[in-house]
C-alpha cells in the first residue's frame, strides 16, 4: 500500500450508540468512495449526517416522500448519496478534507397503542392454536420490536416478529386475557387487554338453565295467544 494517502475518518451511529460514546474507526484510500452506514433497522422520516459538526445532507420525509426533500451541502454536492431506505451514505472521489467524526441522526416516530389482533380465521375455542398479531402502523417508527403478557403474568422477551402463536393446552385455557407491547428506542405503548380465545372468559354471559326454561314459557305463552 506505499505510495498510498489513508484517510482516517470515523463513523458514530447516533441512533445506536454505545453509553460510552465510541465511535467506530473507517479507513480508506484517498479518491476511492467511501461508505458510512448506520446500525439499525425500520423505516424512517429524517435522516441528517454531518461532519465534524457541519452539515453534510439532510433529509425529511414528507408526504408523499419525495427524493427532492434531499440536500447534500459544501463540497458533498455532486459527489454524495444518501439511501433513504437504510440512512446510508456514499461519498465519491474523496480527499484528506474528508477526514474527521462523521455522525448520523435518524429521527424516528414514536409507536402507536397497539390492538391485537387474530390472524388465523378459523381460531375457535376448539383450534389446537391460534394466530394473534399485535397490530399497529409502525411506519417511520424505526426499529421496533414486540412482547406479550398472558393475564397478570411478567411481560415476555422482546422479538421481532408481531405474532405470537396460543397453543389450546391446559396452561393457556387458565389465562383469560392477553395483551402486547410495541416498543422502539423512543416510545414504548401497550394495547388493551383481549379476551384469550381458549381461557374462560370466551363466554363471559352463562345463563342458568332455569332461567332459560322460564324464558321458553314466555315465549311460548305470546305464540299462543
Amino acid at each position: 500500500m506505499e505510495g498510498h494517502t489513508w484517510s482516517r475518518l470515523l463513523l458514530l451511529a447516533a441512533l445506536l450508540s454505545s453509553a460510552a460514546g465510541q465511535s467506530v474507526p473507517v479507513y480508506v484510500v484517498v479518491g476511492d468512495p467511501l461508505v458510512l452506514t448506520p446500525s439499525g433497522s425500520g423505516a424512517l422520516s429524517s435522516i441528517v449526517w454531518d461532519l465534524n459538526g457541519n452539515l453534510v445532507a439532510e433529509w425529511a420525509k414528507s408526504d408523499p416522500a419525495v427524493e427532492s426533500d434531499l440536500e447534500f451541502y459544501r463540497s458533498f454536492k455532486g459527489r454524495a448519496n444518501l439511501n433513504l431506505a437504510t440512512g446510508q451514505l456514499v461519498i465519491e472521489n474523496t480527499t484528506g478534507a474528508d477526514s474527521g467524526l462523521f455522525k448520523v441522526a435518524q429521527v424516528i416516530k414514536r409507536v402507536p397503542e397497539p390492538e391485537v389482533q387474530m390472524r388465523t380465521l378459523t381460531c375457535s375455542p376448539d383450534s389446537s392454536n391460534c394466530t394473534l398479531t399485535c397490530s399497529g402502523n409502525a411506519t417511520g417508527a424505526g426499529p421496533v420490536t414486540y412482547s406479550w403478557r398472558e393475564g397478570t403474568e411478567p411481560w415476555g422477551p422482546e422479538q421481532k416478529s408481531p405474532d405470537t402463536i396460543l397453543q389450546n393446552d391446559e396452561e393457556v385455557q387458565g389465562v383469560e386475557t392477553i395483551s402486547c407491547r410495541m416498543t422502539n428506542p423512543v416510545s414504548m405503548e401497550e394495547s388493551e387487554t383481549a379476551n384469550s380465545m381458549f381461557g374462560p372468559q370466551i363466554c363471559p354471559f352463562i345463563i342458568p338453565w332455569e332461567n332459560i326454561k322460564k324464558l321458553l314459557n314466555v315465549i311460548k305463552k305470546v305464540i299462543l295467544k
